[in-house]
């Protein structure tokens, strides 16, 4: 089954720039570049972020899911197709960082890569970084069927619903590891960080204004469902990052009871208004899907 949300792989105009942002403004590390492609992390898993530069196909490239066993991998695929789903391509392996994947992807277009076995890196440097990827928010036009695909294909488990607009699920203690909006565009609202504390969300907004003389898009404040702290900014080529802190865990790791909440600006903003429009407008879209072992996944070659 899958037990964490892995990882986001993301197209870039720039790969320089992009992985350059991540590393002032985020504190990522850069664990392993293969041709046009950037891995990087803040802790010592292989990759918590991938960067693939495409110019020409600005947009997310798939949302990674970790499974306990690789006979999952094409157990879940199946199941995948039983709601509306399809797999793109069989298992392969050989991308840096993995052992194996497959992609499966929704009816609306959303691409999900779920794998198996992470490489362990040394720990990064001591600094100001996040502790892990912790979750992503996608928009969808049909959300009770993306709900069934989650729930019925990848088996995720139910955690909170505002009103017809929004839903939250987890696949371990997390309170979320996705997110699912209604919107009339199919395409990623945000992905996140998690992070120690609220003043660790203090110093990532330091650091946009001091080293990219940018604001915040919206926050800091805490939300309702999930209870955690909240702050959102664009990244280098437009993407929402949230960075949260307190993240609310789901029993038996805590306390937290899955609830529905009607949407009024309180739900979603427990300190202050309703999201500014800078947010709600916000999104990133799909990137084109390519059957099979991408092609951009390439292992690196070995020096002779």
């Amino acid at each position: 089954m899958i037990h964490r949300i892995g990882h986001i792989a993301l197209r870039v105009a720039d790969l320089d720039a992009a992985v350059a942002f991540q590393q002032d403004v985020v504190g990522m590390v850069e664990t392993e570049r293969v041709a046009n492609v950037a891995y990087l992390t803040c802790n010592e898993r292989h990759h918590e972020l991938v960067l693939i530069e495409d110019p020409a196909h600005r947009g997310y490239e798939h949302i990674a899911l970790e499974v306990d066993d690789p006979a999952d991998l094409e157990r879940i695929a199946r199941c995948v197709e039983r709601v509306g789903g399809r797999a793109l391509g069989g298992v392969y392996d050989g991308q840096p960082g993995i052992d194996r994947a497959i992609r499966v992807r929704s009816a609306e277009g959303h691409v999900f890569q779920l794998f198996h076995g992470m490489r362990e890196v040394p720990a990064p440097p001591a600094g100001d970084r996040p502790i892990k990827f912790e979750h992503v928010s996608v928009k969808v036009r049909r959300p009770a069927a993306f709900e069934r695909f989650l729930r019925d294909g990848l088996g995720l488990r139910f955690s909170d619903r505002m009103g017809p607009f929004a839903s939250w699920w987890h696949c371990d203690a997390d309170h979320h590891g996705i997110a699912v909006v209604l919107s009339p565009r199919v395409e990623l609202s945000h992905y996140a960080y998690a992070w120690p504390d609220l003043n660790a969300l203090g110093r990532v907004a330091d650091r946009l204004r001091a080293e990219r003389d940018r604001k915040l898009v919206w926050g800091p404040s805490r939300h309702g469902p999930g209870n955690n702290h909240f702050a959102y900014l664009h990244d280098a080529d437009g993407a929402m990052i949230e960075h949260c802190s307190e993240l609310a865990l789901m029993p038996p790791a805590g306390d937290y009871q899955a609830r529905r909440w009607r949407w009024d600006p309180t739900t979603i903003n427990q300190w202050g208004g309703p999201p500014p429009l800078r947010f709600l407008l916000t999104g990133y879209p799909i990137a084109p899907a390519e059957p099979g072992r991408p092609s951009w996944a390439a292992a690196p070659v070995a020096d002779h």
